[in-house]
């Protein structure tokens, strides 16, 4: 039920939450939210927030402009996406004659730290031959505490697997849908293979998400920390496979 809580009240049932009607939803646009509303929700929902950057370097394309898009860099003005920020000829808000210009700041000038390479804490070996990197789907964030208990997305994606090039499987005699152990020197994980998914890893890596419980892809990963951000390096580390 949306309608009565404060976050009707305050957001969606406002002039600009409330603004588009479902006339300007198309078929394969349709939602729950805005049939029960009354209102094209999304489009008001986004069209306010990009109000707020427009004009100030920080603009957005029209909503409708997303769906026949594959991504546009922002700023976008005037229907043109930014290829090259803050570079004269490529960025509207840097004028002629300026060059280039870190307008974020109020000197012009970019922030930047020149630091040494740092190399991978761990990588690759003849034993274990291949890059892991972990991540999201794009059904599932984090743990999936609350996007796996969302029936849609939990059939959509209801495992996770462990994507690889094909030639790399094919070198382990695995093919699609058999099942597999990664293991690291910390630790080993079962899990299937896809070799045609929607994440395409180059060969030598594998990709996997994070968001499976049954598949604790972190047994897998490095406790190697940042020393100043104090991140901990769960990105990447050497792996093998082996099929079960």
């Amino acid at each position: 039920e949306l309608r009565g809580n404060t976050l009707y009240d305050g957001r969606f049932a406002t002039p600009a939450g409330s603004k588009f009607p479902l006339s300007e939803l198309k078929e394969d646009q349709l939602n729950d939210e805005s049939r029960e509303l009354g209102f094209y929700l999304q489009k008001g929902l986004f069209e306010e927030y990009a109000w707020f950057g427009r004009g100030h370097g920080h603009d957005l394309a029209p909503f409708d402009d997303y769906h026949n898009a594959r991504g546009l860099r922002w700023p976008v003005v005037e229907g043109k996406e930014t290829q090259w920020r803050y570079s004269e000829g490529n960025d509207p808000y840097v004028k002629a004659g300026e060059g280039y210009k870190f307008y974020g700041k109020p000197d012009g000038k970019a922030v930047i730290f020149a630091l040494p390479f740092e190399p991978a804490a761990e990588s690759p070996d003849n034993e274990y031959d291949l890059w892991l990197s972990t991540g999201r789907v794009l059904e599932h964030w984090h743990t999936g505490s609350m996007t796996r208990r969302v029936p849609e997305l939990h059939r959509a994606f209801p495992e996770a697997v462990v994507f690889i090039h094909p030639l790399d499987a094919k070198a382990r005699d695995l093919r699609r849908g058999d099942k597999v152990k990664v293991s690291s020197r910390r630790g080993e994980v079962i899990s299937i293979v896809e070799t045609r998914g929607r994440n395409r890893p180059p060969q030598g890596l594998v990709y996997m998400p994070f968001f499976d419980a049954a598949q604790l892809v972190n047994n897998l990963t490095l406790d190697a920390t940042d020393p100043l951000s104090k991140e901990t390096d769960f990105k990447k580390c050497a792996v093998k496979l082996a099929k079960v």
